[in-house]
């Protein structure tokens, strides 16, 4: 049937481009180490170079008391595991001197008669904080406060033992906290699935747009603008082996998140792989759209990555959560699918949720998808022969 003949001849017309860009996939070994090793470099490095935890913090200490009660309160700060001693010195000076100098980040400082005056509800002490990386020293200073809270408490439970009514006139609260879907509060749990996310948003798009620019900077595109294919079919033949190429880094980068790091997948693997298909899909036509709007592969490589990191890095939810932009940036992070992908990664890894959360979410990312698409089926411009 003349239907079914037309079907056929689309599908060899794409084929034909698929089997093109495959093979030019695998003749240029760059392309296949940037669709698949640069995204697992860039989780690994960027893995273990981000954390925001503070673990083994270096402590200054200046003992002017040199009491029991001096000794009781430096151990519970080298014992909670967030700090440990790196310097003992016998004045104000040497505690500054090794701030400075950053042989130390924390100073803890106690006056002569903390002993005394503990035992009165009077003590006092001073903490140094190094607050050149402010993000750190707002962590410490958390961790510190934490510590003393502590501190505070067992000193009242044990007077309590001591004498019996002790604290019958204090009224107090007592708040027990729990963390939940990170409970050890690990920075790596939180960081690595955002990599997952930025990583494939990040090189899919450059990847497929030097791709085309490149047909363009050579001139080979006159062979697909004057050439009996639909503009479509060379769209869909463009994006399917970039998207599985893409996709097959995705796998990558998951094993890289279990494997090297450990993370949690208490979630629908099944969502997540369809979710991250889905997403790929996204992205590489939206390296379709910047390639059918410039020239050269230079300004494909300066938009493409102009775009990724002022909207898909700041504007994605990974360090800063979208319900702490104002409007304006909640609008703007829209433009991308990467806030949804997000949501979606981290319910899934560290929620444990599936598809009755977030089967609409992967609609929206279809939305997506679908959009690009369009958009680029529209920008690309065929030549009458």
């Amino acid at each position: 049937m003349p239907w079914r003949e037309s079907a056929r001849a689309r599908g060899r017309r794409i084929g034909a481009v698929m089997r093109k860009e495959l093979r030019v996939l695998l003749r240029d070994r760059f392309y296949l180490f940037m669709a698949l090793l640069l995204p697992l470099l860039t989780l690994i490095i960027m893995g273990y170079g981000m954390t925001s935890d503070v673990k083994n913090l270096p402590l200054g200490v200046f003992d002017a008391d040199q009491s029991a009660a001096s000794r009781r309160f430096l151990a519970a700060f080298t014992s909670s595991g967030y700090f440990r001693l790196a310097a003992t010195v016998w004045d104000d000076d040497a505690l500054e001197d090794a701030l400075q100098a950053g042989r130390v980040r924390v100073g803890v400082v106690i006056p002569p008669g903390f002993g005394r005056d503990l035992l009165r509800g009077e003590a006092q002490s001073q903490i140094l904080i190094d607050a050149s990386f402010l993000s750190r020293a707002e962590i410490t200073r958390g961790y510190a406060g934490a510590v003393v809270a502590q501190f505070n408490h067992d000193q009242l439970a044990a007077l309590a033992l001591r004498i019996p009514g002790a604290g019958a006139g204090r009224t107090e609260v007592d708040v027990v906290s729990r963390v939940w879907y990170n409970p050890a509060l690990e920075s790596r749990n939180f960081i690595v699935p955002g990599l997952v996310v930025v990583s494939l948003l990040f090189w899919a798009p450059i990847l497929v747009s030097l791709s085309v620019t490149r047909e363009k900077e050579s001139g080979a595109i006159l062979n697909i603008q004057t050439a009996p294919l639909a503009r479509w079919e060379y769209i869909i033949g463009k994006l399917i082996p970039y998207a599985a190429i893409t996709f097959g880094g995705y796998l990558l980068l998951l094993l890289g998140a279990l494997g090297l790091f450990g993370l949690p997948l208490r979630g629908s693997v099944s969502l997540l792989t369809a979710a991250a298909l889905v997403f790929v899909v996204a992205t590489t036509a939206l390296g379709l759209v910047i390639s059918v709007l410039v020239r050269t592969q230079i300004a494909a490589l300066l938009i493409a990555g102009t775009l990724v990191m002022a909207v898909g890095l700041f504007y994605s939810g990974w360090l800063t959560p979208i319900d702490a932009l104002d409007t304006s940036g909640r609008l703007v992070s829209r433009t991308l699918p990467t806030a949804e992908f997000m949501g979606l990664v981290r319910g899934v890894f560290l929620k444990g949720l599936g598809w009755t959360s977030y089967g609409g979410t992967v609609l929206v990312l279809g939305g997506y998808a679908l959009a690009f698409v369009l958009l680029s089926v529209a920008g690309f411009r065929k030549r009458r022969r």
